[in-house]
């Protein structure tokens, strides 16, 4: 009895002080003191308006707050503040960090206080926020840090089928990229941050899920380094390594893909799909920039990469119909360096952190990849919405195990009657020189 009666006191007492917000620790507070000191208000009539807690929701991952915002404020004026509102919510100054679902998970049992020093003694990681809008101020805030490694297995592999890529994991559920529904892809990054990595998990999983389907041509504008051991796989046509490789390897997709635009219009097929192509033509371009022509001082060199910017941007424009997809990678976006017709046919973007929220505005048309943590992995991941992911991590033994299978002795390429037809069905009737399987 005695028991019950000081377990039932103390735990009024909690449950009342979590409530309080008299002394401006609780999490609607601290958002809204912080929010006003850092000038997010606005003078109307001579009264100062600040923003309104319309409701808040708790979750097994945190609490969602939603509030109305002035008029005269706009979201991005919020997202500017994201840091500020964050390392507020984490300044704990020596309160209580208690919550109802904390009091809720004590029992009146025996050990009750054990309980209790327990739960004052634990240690909860630090919290972070996410902010969305849609016509209300959305701010989410997460009891726990997203993970920082997810390692690409077995299982993430298996969980891949038709033309779809893990993206990563976010805070809701595992993302995929499919890139039947969405042909080509943007993704930019500062360097060592997973852009490679990621371009790697693109061309291991689907050598592994579509290996009698896909081909690739990849242009590895850093020298060849990161794509070298794809070089012998049957699905990969080129591996090119500076300008003049590359504008080769496009001279001939070019070519090619004419040839099957031409092919469809005989036919009358409206896409690869109604032809019923299962082939798809992969051109990766890891450090796109090397091909900018703008600033190139050369003229020969720059008449090359003018070749090869308009190669690309038809490949982004009609490319997506005929069975081909881009992925166009960067670590140095600019209005330069991402042209704007590969920019407005890339409905996805994968965007590491950025160094400037200049940067973020030429790939995703907003800030925030420069307020992405200095995490390896992390990004964001948008296409008609905005997710922050963390994008697993693919070891060097995992693909070449995973490759092995497809690896060939490739006998020295023969040139066919049409320059870039270099597959069987866009050159039927052709005969084909023996590749020989390792055992």
């Amino acid at each position: 009895m005695l028991l019950e009666f000081i377990g039932g006191t103390f735990m009024s007492g909690i449950l009342i002080y979590t409530h309080l917000d008299g002394r401006g620790t609780s999490e609607p507070s601290k958002i809204q003191r912080v929010a006003n000191t850092c000038g997010l208000t606005v003078l109307e009539n001579g009264k100062r308006r600040t923003m309104q807690l319309l409701r808040r929701t708790c979750y097994e991952w945190g609490r969602e707050y939603i509030y109305r915002i002035p008029l005269g404020l706009s979201f991005e004026d919020f997202q500017k503040k994201k840091q500020h509102i964050e390392d507020g919510l984490n300044n704990k100054r020596g309160f209580l960090d208690i919550s109802l679902e904390d009091i809720k998970t004590l029992r009146l049992r025996s050990d009750l206080f054990q309980q209790i020093k327990e739960m004052f003694n634990s240690t909860k990681g630090r919290k972070e926020i996410l902010l969305n809008y849609d016509g209300t101020l959305k701010i989410r805030v997460y009891k726990a840090v997203l993970t920082e490694i997810i390692p690409f297995d077995d299982d993430t592999l298996a969980h891949c089928t038709g033309w779809k890529v893990c993206v990563g994991i976010s805070r809701e559920e595992t993302m995929y990229h499919d890139f039947e529904t969405i042909p080509h892809l943007i993704v930019a990054g500062t360097t060592r941050y997973g852009k490679s990595v990621f371009l790697k998990n693109v061309i291991t999983t689907l050598v592994h899920t579509q290996p009698n389907a896909v081909l690739f041509t990849l242009l590895d504008l850093k020298g060849g380094l990161a794509f070298n051991r794809y070089k012998n796989v049957k699905q990969v046509e080129t591996v090119a390594k500076d300008v003049d490789e590359s504008l080769e390897a496009l001279r001939a997709l070019h070519t090619q893909m004419k040839q099957r635009q031409v092919e469809f219009l005989a036919k009358g097929y409206e896409d690869v799909k109604e032809a019923h192509r299962k082939q798809r033509n992969f051109i990766v371009i890891d450090e796109a920039a090397e091909l900018a022509s703008q600033g190139e001082h050369d003229t020969a060199i720059k008449k090359k990469k003018i070749e090869c910017e308009h190669i690309i941007a038809e490949i982004a424009r009609i490319g997506g119909g005929l069975g081909f997809r881009l992925i166009f990678a960067t670590q140095y976006p600019t209005a330069d360096t991402l042209p704007r017709q590969v920019k407005q046919n890339c409905d996805a973007k994968l965007c590491f952190r950025l160094q400037t929220d200049t940067a973020s505005h030429v790939v995703l048309d907003e800030s925030g990849a420069e307020d992405l943590p200095l995490i390896k992995g992390r990004a964001i991941y948008r296409t008609d919405r905005k997710f922050i992911v963390q994008t697993p991590l693919i070891e060097n033994d995992f693909i070449d195990k995973t490759i092995k299978p497809h690896i060939v002795i490739k006998p020295r390429k023969e040139p066919f009657a049409y320059a870039g037809i270099t597959n069987k069905e866009d050159a039927p009737g052709r005969s084909y020189s023996l590749i020989i399987e390792e055992a």
